[in-house]
């Protein structure tokens, strides 16, 4: 039974300022999923395609040209072509030539051209996306550029230890989407997971606190460093200092940034960046996030000095409470709290070199919320980067021990997000779509169509890219809710029978777009949602229809809190029968409906405060807690027209005052 969603209100205005990244008509008419979606499509038909695959021309020797050849292969596409490369400094203009490629498809031939190994590479991994499902080659012309020079993702390897194996498949699908950045997180408070033989006393077991027996060796560091390279993927490696250095005084007795420790800290970083040569790691992060030091100033120009007198350029993350950026830094800025409210970053504070992860962080919000705000907003604030506005970095900090590190993944929806950032950072756009993240756009409007597009593409991408990997992401867009206004919840009693009784439009209720309905979010990501000025002690109620072509049971994805994966402040995990710790419930065309999934952890692990510092945070995460890794749930519809209420109390801020009734397919 496949369900449609009809919409209960008129699309909203279209914002000021919003154009569609790319041709609408370009797009709509593509025959395959393509992410990022190219700068310039013509679209030309199918065709049978050749015999068999042949690769010819510039450059197929190429290590990373004979990669992204081998993927292709490794695909089995239905359909094949004889493929020409072509290195040549014409193929573009020269200020698209780092990473650009033009790629022609006719009949059973496809030409890439390239002035760059780097625009090949694309080239065939484009050539990938086109061909995958498919039974004929579709036959077209593309130019294809990206609009910001830097595009990467970071993991937290301090806190959990993650293994090459795992980090080599992570940096398989970054190259599938065009990133060509690894940020590698690789100290924190409990370890210096980097090999040091000038101080082996920083890996010893006994100092750390977690993964205590895991060391990256430096074959360890520089077999990454290589296999990154093959796929055009630059490594920022991070060595956190001064702060998130608790293990450094359980090594020697003193702080980092003690005259003590500063010498010590340069013979580290004069060790890194011997042992891992400047032509393969050309940047070094040295962190100084959210510590304060007497010496600030000091300190920062003598870790940036030690690290330009080896040939380095030095990063440091800029948000405010960090140690001041070095004029010779680059800056990553980042942000929580009424900081994310913020519209993405203004361009006219960027003063330096700068990388934007203020978007969000994966372990800070939900994979669709994600998803919205990198889809909607702009990195460093601007259509196109340049020399100074360089990028984006989403950045996944699973604080909280984890004993299978498989779950990072899942737990904090890294690739749907990436899909996302992929997209906006090489696509670019100047449409102003700050507010939709809050506030989703209609179907109907060119906003709300340019996202419906990238859910199915993201669809496709799912089982394709993503095949058997963890991809909590499910299209929302289609869904129009009804919100009736928050009452104290002392005085529910009498708006739920208006409500039941079918009179919720005398209510004046807000009209609101997606399946995940965002209501007031938490103090750390700045109260975003629809009533971002709420205070607890209310309850609301949302309402949509939804069609179905026959009666029967059909499945949904449904939740309604989920933590933070590092501060675990959380609502906890729902009682037996109830949808949630909060008081949560849902009536289906009148009759209500009780949750059918009964939880180990029921009832349990409700957190009122952050829990940074906290015993509970050497407890891992268990997916009972994450409602977008629970087992469907399914919902008896009759044929024709459902009603979906959903009375949703908020409590405390310890959750996050949400709705998550997403219908799958089937």
């Amino acid at each position: 039974m496949l369900v449609a969603l009809s919409c209960l209100a008129a699309p909203l205005t279209v914002q000021a300022g919003w154009e569609d990244p790319v041709a609408q008509k370009a797009e709509t008419a593509a025959p395959v999923a393509l992410l990022p979606f190219p700068q310039k499509v013509e679209w030309m038909g199918m065709a049978k395609g050749a015999k068999s695959w042949k690769l010819t021309g510039d450059a197929v020797s190429a290590p990373s040209v004979q990669v992204a050849w081998k993927g292709l292969l490794a695909d089995k596409p239905g359909v094949a072509a004889e493929v020409q490369l072509v290195l040549t400094p014409d193929a573009l203009p020269e200020a698209d030539r780092a990473e650009g490629y033009q790629l022609e498809a006719k009949e059973a031939k496809v030409r890439i051209s390239a002035a760059t190994e780097a625009g090949l590479f694309y080239g065939l991994q484009t050539l990938r996306q086109l061909v995958a499902e498919q039974k004929k080659l579709p036959q077209c012309r593309i130019t294809d550029y990206p609009a910001f020079r830097l595009r990467g993702f970071m993991h937290d390897c301090g806190r959990n230890f993650q293994t090459i194996a795992a980090l080599k498949q992570q940096l398989d699908c970054a190259a599938r989407l065009k990133l060509n950045t690894f940020h590698w997180h690789l100290t924190d408070h409990p370890a210096w997971h980097v090999e040091s033989k000038a101080y082996p006393v920083l890996n010893d077991p006994q100092h750390r606190t977690r993964d205590k027996e895991d060391t990256y060796s430096f074959d360890d560091v520089r077999e990454l460093f290589a296999y990154a390279r093959e796929r055009h993927i630059s490594i920022i490696p991070e060595l956190d200092m001064p702060g998130h250095s608790s293990y450094f005084k359980r090594c020697f007795g003193f702080d980092m940034h003690s005259e003590q420790g500063m010498p010590i800290l340069e013979a580290l970083l004069e060790e890194f960046c011997r042992e891992v040569p400047a032509d393969i790691c050309p940047y070094v992060h040295i962190g100084a996030d959210e510590v304060r030091v007497l010496n600030a100033k000091a300190f920062v120009k003598r870790m940036s000095d030690k690290l330009i007198s080896m040939g380095r350029k030095p990063m440091q993350w800029g948000g405010p409470r960090d140690l001041p950026v070095g004029e010779d830094s680059i800056a990553q800025r980042w942000g929580e709290g009424g900081e994310m409210v913020e519209k993405s970053l203004k361009p006219e504070t960027i003063r330096c070199h700068t990388v934007d992860s203020a978007i969000g962080y994966t372990n800070l919000f939900e994979p669709a919320l994600l998803v919205r705000r990198y889809f909607f907003m702009k990195p460093c604030g601007v259509a196109r980067g340049d020399e100074q506005k360089m990028g984006s970095i989403i950045c996944t900090w699973a604080d909280a021990r984890v004993d299978d590190k498989a779950k990072i993944i899942r737990h904090n929806g890294v690739w749907p997000t990436m899909c996302a950032m992929a997209d906006k950072t090489w696509r670019g756009g100047d449409g102003d779509g700050d507010a939709y993240p809050c506030a989703m756009p209609a179907l109907g409007t060119p906003e709300g169509d340019a996202f419906a597009r990238l859910e199915k593409r993201m669809e496709v991408l799912a089982r394709t890219v993503f095949k058997g990997q963890a991809f909590p992401y499910w299209p929302q867009s289609s869904v129009t809710w009804q919100v009736v206004p928050p009452v104290p919840t002392a005085e529910a009693d009498p708006v739920r029978e208006k409500v039941l009784a079918g009179k919720w439009a005398e209510l004046q209720p807000v009209t609101a777009h997606g399946a995940c309905l965002y209501l007031r979010t938490r103090p750390s990501t700045g109260y975003i949602g629809l009533f971002p000025k709420q205070k607890p002690g209310v309850t609301t109620w949302a309402i949509t229809t939804l069609k179905a072509d026959k009666a029967g049971d059909a499945p949904f994805m449904v939740g309604f809190d989920a933590p933070a994966r590092s501060s675990r402040r959380f609502s906890g995990v729902a009682p037996a029968g109830c949808w949630s710790n909060c008081g949560t419930r849902i009536w289906v065309n009148g009759q209500e409906v009780k949750n059918p999934h009964t939880f180990k952890l029921a009832g349990q692990n409700r957190f009122n405060r952050d829990t940074w510092f906290h015993a509970a945070n050497e407890n891992p995460f268990d997916d009972e807690e994450i409602w977008w890794c629970h087992k469907p749930v399914t919902f008896p519809l009759k044929k024709g027209d459902n009603t979906i209420i959903v009375e949703q109390p908020y409590i405390g801020e310890c959750q996050s005052w949400e709705v998550n009734i997403v219908p799958l397919k089937h």
